[in-house]
């Protein structure tokens, strides 16, 4: 008896154990998903710039080619954040992924576009021509919004699904008439295929938004970490505005670009810091984005991208920013 009553206190002694080590392992590093965009990169210069570990958390940055495979990875749970547009975050929430929106980075204003190949001079032009678009994304809402500002519609063309950064290629072999991509490959593409920039983003402003986007449960678990990521993010945007020619230089050599060229594509949008947040949330959930957002979403619906009808008011968590401004 004696015996089964040391070996029962020496299981429960090494059950205690490893419950106590397993409560007190160290968090992951929380893994945030980014593709090309200028508007997405002040994540990536926390970074850089030690602002993530300033706030003592571990912030690991996996960047893609391919924006889409961004989002698979926050959809698939391999990162717990990604920075996708807002009409992206829309449509992978109405898919049933239970992410939030955390804070906005940027509007496009310019920064997003059709370039089509010599011959075409007007959206017009384009009846019956083949377009490249990453389908299921923000190229797709970009086109349709497009489309619907010509005098075109769905049935006057082919859509060719084809990844952002594979426009060029695919209009320097011919596979393709025209194409919707976004900065660091739009206005590279136009000069390298001899062709022309047809529209961008200005002509639809406050319709291309990027974010970040987190999922629910990494919201639930660890909502102090989540608070040290949107505080870093937003201490980055403050050093672009403070110190534009070193920001532009790191975060063009993320994308492989020069600072010049970073500048020309970072002209294309407008970065959103704490204070435009701020008045764009609103404190009680009344700012601008809800009804932007309501008015993308209900687009997207009556386009058939969304397959059901959303409440923006569950997608879009004020509380980081909000917590920031008290």
């Amino acid at each position: 008896m004696k015996i089964l009553k040391l070996l029962s206190l020496l299981f429960t002694f090494i059950l205690l154990l490893l419950v106590g080590t397993a409560c007190h392992q160290p968090n992951e590093p929380i893994r945030i998903a980014i593709s090309a965009w200028a508007g997405v990169e002040p994540a990536e210069l926390a970074a850089k710039l030690g602002y993530y570990e300033k706030y003592g958390v571990d912030v690991e940055m996996v960047r893609f080619s391919a924006y889409s495979d961004s989002i698979d990875a926050l959809r698939e749970g391999k990162t717990q954040a990604g920075m996708h547009t807002l009409d992206d975050a829309m449509r992978y929430y109405a898919n049933g992924a239970d992410v939030r929106v955390v804070l906005l980075t940027d509007y496009s204003y310019g920064g997003y576009g059709l370039v089509a190949q010599a011959g075409y001079q007007a959206l017009s032009d384009l009846k019956g021509a083949r377009i490249g678009v990453e389908v299921g994304t923000v190229g797709h809402l970009s086109l349709l919004t497009i489309l619907q500002k010509s005098e075109l519609n769905i049935k006057d063309i082919t859509i060719v699904s084809i990844p952002a950064w594979e426009i060029q290629q695919a209009m320097l072999d011919g596979s393709i008439d025209a194409g919707v991509t976004w900065e660091p490959y739009l206005i590279s593409t136009a000069e390298m295929v001899g062709g022309k920039v047809l529209i961008t983003s200005r002509e639809y402003p406050e319709t291309i938004i990027t974010s970040m986007v987190f999922d629910a449960h990494t919201l639930e678990e660890r909502p102090d970490d989540v608070q040290k990521v949107v505080a870093a993010y937003f201490d980055a945007v403050d050093y672009i505005a403070q110190n534009p020619q070193d920001a532009y230089e790191r975060m063009g050599a993320a994308e492989g670009v020069s600072a010049d060229e970073f500048a020309l594509h970072a002209e294309g949008i407008q970065y959103l810091d704490l204070g435009a947040n701020g008045e764009l949330f609103g404190k009680n959930g009344d700012g601008r984005i809800y009804s932007t957002a309501a008015g993308i979403a209900d687009f997207l619906y009556d386009q058939n991208v969304l397959n059901r009808k959303i409440n923006v008011h569950s997608l879009l968590e004020p509380t980081f920013v909000n917590n920031l401004l008290k």
